[in-house]
């Protein structure tokens, strides 16, 4: 078990000096799902490591929308709200 926590712990330290904030993001997720998943978080620590991992996944989203965006600039152009169209068809025959 401790070289998975020392192997842990050097994906971190890696990412975090990889410069790259998605993949330190993820390595801090992982981290907490593995500190979760392993049964031994007190109850004290039970609610914020929750919110936490909940706080990062968001953010790893919000850089793959982002990302998704500025690959696909048509996509992006094209992202409007869509208008039902039981509201449109015959709107322009009534006064």
């Amino acid at each position: 078990m401790a070289g998975r926590a020392s192997k842990r712990q050097a994906t971190v330290r890696n990412a975090a000096n990889s410069g790259d904030r998605r993949r330190l993001l993820v390595s801090l997720r992982n981290l907490i799902a593995d500190q979760l998943d392993s049964g031994k978080v007190s109850p004290r620590d039970l609610a914020a490591l929750t919110k936490r991992i909940v706080d990062i996944t968001e953010q790893i989203e919000a850089i793959d929308m982002a990302e998704a965006e500025k690959e696909n600039p048509v996509a992006t152009a094209l992202n409007v709200a869509d208008e039902p169209l039981g509201d449109r068809i015959g709107a322009d025959d009534h006064p």
